[in-house]
């Protein structure tokens, strides 16, 4: 019995001003988030390694120790990705429209470490912890940009 990908209707502009339709599966798209993820988590735990080390961010500051930036950069390239996909979907210029969106996320997702600075919430918070956190999210912004934008349309 076979069975088949459902494929998405996706509208791209193209440089002469003409629309043209281009189109990619759910399948392509899951493979596609799922490297994202996986490269974006590999950059993101090896620089916070590196951060902890070279600013010396105290070793109890919980939100820099591997389990939560690999659980937390999972998370978020699985958001990007359904973000991604649904501009693909719904926007006649999906890359643009994605490229806004993520750098207003990028920006959104600096208000919650502002607040665990402003709070200490954490043992351990010190500007140079709170620097290191908001840098992992401009190295996953990066990625998810740079992935889906080149990988994610075919």
């Amino acid at each position: 019995m076979a069975t088949s990908i459902p494929r998405l209707k996706l509208r791209e502009s193209s440089v002469g001003g003409a629309r043209s339709s281009q189109r990619t599966s759910w399948l392509r798209l899951l493979v596609v988030g799922a490297s994202l993820a996986l490269v974006a988590t590999v950059a993101n735990v090896a620089l916070a390694m590196a951060l902890r080390g070279w600013l010396q961010v105290p070793p109890g500051f919980q939100p820099l120790t591997t389990p939560a930036v690999a659980s937390l950069t999972i998370i978020g390239m699985i958001a990007a990705t359904v973000v991604f996909a649904w501009t693909a979907y719904t926007r006649p210029d999906p890359i643009r429209s994605f490229l806004m969106i993520a750098t207003v996320g990028l920006f959104l997702s600096w208000v919650p470490d502002l607040g665990i600075w402003a709070t200490a919430v954490f043992h351990g918070t010190t500007a140079a912890g709170m620097l290191s956190l908001m840098a992992l999210h401009v190295v996953a912004a990066a990625c998810a940009v740079a992935i889906l934008t080149r990988f994610g349309l075919r």
